[in-house]
């Protein structure tokens, strides 16, 4: 299968794209093909709901185009899951988020969960994530932050791991959590050192996103368009383009 990631962050170097695509295709199936762009059009890096939404018309631009092109599937590579319901009305191939595909792998190891977040001041937007996304919010833990930039996140992998771990450790100590999930796509690849830190399954939504579109696809699946209906055909347009 082709799969077509979206990364909700402007300008990323081609350099930075192709790491990433090589680290998700070592996870995915041998037969399954990655690409991953970028946003070219709409200058924001999502941190916040702000962000969320001036991303959100080119989002769907590029949703709407990878099923041109023939994809299987498409990836929203960011825990906020930006535009998903919007893409999901756009087309008929599977739309993932990587934040709802995340919680229903932790919602399937453990009774509660925690999230570990870059900064505290997205905890409630996260909190209110959790409850959008279908999940009982009772099994949330909590959500904690390891008080690190986002754009510092993968300069020093080692410090990084040491803040979730110290962080993970909280959330099982004192909140509670039985499953951990790592609440930034930045974290990609972080799960496996911080599950065997703390000594509980911690979730890497980039890895699960990924094996979630496979089963999907191998299944014949998509969503709903009961649940998502096409919208009103009409020429819509917005600063940043036309759809």
């Amino acid at each position: 299968m082709r799969i077509k990631i979206i990364n909700p962050d402007y300008g990323m170097t081609s350099e930075a794209l192709r790491e990433r695509e090589r680290m998700l295709s070592a996870i995915a199936r041998p037969d399954t093909v990655i690409s991953m762009d970028c946003l070219t059009e709409s200058r924001v890096c999502i941190d916040s709901a702000l962000d969320v939404v001036l991303a959100g018309g080119e989002i769907v631009k590029r949703a709407i185009t990878a099923e041109k092109d023939g994809f299987d599937a498409v990836v929203l590579y960011c825990l906020s899951d930006p535009a998903l319901a919007a893409c999901r009305e756009a087309v008929r191939i599977p739309v993932l988020g990587g934040g709802q595909a995340a919680l229903l792998v932790a919602g399937s190891l453990g009774y509660r969960f925690s999230v570990l977040i870059t900064s505290a001041m997205r905890i409630p937007e996260k909190e209110e994530f959790v409850r959008y996304s279908g999940i009982d919010p009772s099994r949330l833990a909590s959500v904690r932050s390891i008080a690190m930039p986002l754009e510092d996140l993968r300069k020093d992998i080692p410090a990084t791991v040491s803040r979730l771990v110290e962080a993970g450790r909280r959330c099982v100590e004192e909140d509670g959590a039985q499953v951990l999930v790592l609440g930034c796509l930045s974290f990609a690849g972080l799960g496996p050192g911080v599950s065997a830190a703390v000594g509980v399954p911690a979730v890497d939504p980039a890895f699960a996103v990924i094996n979630l579109a496979e089963l999907l696809h191998a299944q014949q699946l998509s969503h709903s368009k009961k649940a998502y209906p096409y919208p009103p055909a009409r020429k819509r347009s917005w600063g940043a383009g036309e759809i």
